[in-house]
């Protein structure tokens, strides 16, 4: 009779916990953390370094250039801090991100390379040959292509680049005990080339994002005129155009902070 009476007790708490668990109000699930997106419209600021590589010729001196064992190439690094701003729009599809990107960067990248060189059959003339170059700005225009996991980002571009280079071009005559002036002139281009660059980039903020980023480009072969004085010692010396052929590459690697300010809306 007792364990009649026990299994009954169990029976009635059993029932009475159900009953009391069926009128609780059920918790809401947590709302699903959501992926960062890329997608939509960013301006921002860039610093950074850029360093440049110039190779001059003077293919223009022929015969005489032989004679004065001019050399082949002349190569002048040009280094120096940059700074600038950029803008784009992404589209993200899952974790493709795909856009456009332009940006502009100032600053001089000024470098100075020297040569001595002169005729073998005369050794005791050499002429000292002395190019500065300073690449003060450049500018991109370029697709992106990334790969996004939540807030980082991860991406490659390429594109067009431009840049603009100040040229100055100095030569002396030394014989033993003398030097004097032989040519002086300057020189400056417009040059545009291609470019290609990757980077990674992270979403600090809702709408704010750092970056780090490398690109190269490429200017390919130019020829500048270089305008200026012949013998510049003798009364006032003789007015006169060279032509110096360039092939210019430049490395830059930045970081930047951008805002992203608005959705596509299309």
């Amino acid at each position: 009779m007792k364990q009649i009476f026990l299994a009954g007790v169990a029976i009635t708490a059993v029932m009475t916990g159900s009953a009391f668990a069926a009128d609780m109000p059920l918790k809401a699930a947590p709302a699903p953390i959501l992926a960062y997106d890329w997608s939509g419209f960013y301006l921002g600021g860039v610093i950074g370094g850029g360093w440049t590589r110039t190779d001059s010729s003077n293919p223009g001196l022929g015969i005489v250039g032989t004679l004065l064992n001019v050399p082949v190439v002349q190569t002048t690094d040009s280094s120096g801090f940059i700074g600038g701003i950029e803008g784009g729009d992404r589209y993200q599809f899952g974790k493709l991100v795909v856009g456009w990107e332009a940006d502009m960067t100032w600053g001089s990248q000024n470098g100075t390379s020297t040569n001595t060189f002169g005729p073998s059959f005369f050794p005791p003339l050499t002429i000292t040959r002395t190019i500065t170059a300073d690449t003060n700005w450049t500018g991109t225009a370029t697709s992106t292509l990334g790969i996004a996991h939540d807030r980082w980002l991860v991406y490659g571009k390429a594109g067009v680049a431009w840049a603009h280079t100040d040229y100055t071009v100095n030569s002396t005559v030394n014989v033993p005990g003398f030097t004097t002036g032989l040519f002086s002139g300057t020189g400056s281009e417009n040059r545009i080339g291609w470019t290609v660059g990757t980077g990674v980039e992270w979403a600090i903020w809702n709408n704010w994002s750092v970056k780090v980023e490398y690109d190269y480009l490429d200017f390919g072969n130019k020829t500048v005129a270089v305008n200026g004085t012949l013998l510049p010692a003798i009364g006032g010396g003789l007015g006169i155009s060279r032509g110096l052929e360039d092939t210019t590459h430049v490395n830059q690697v930045k970081g930047g902070l951008n805002w992203h300010i608005a959705p596509n809306f299309w």
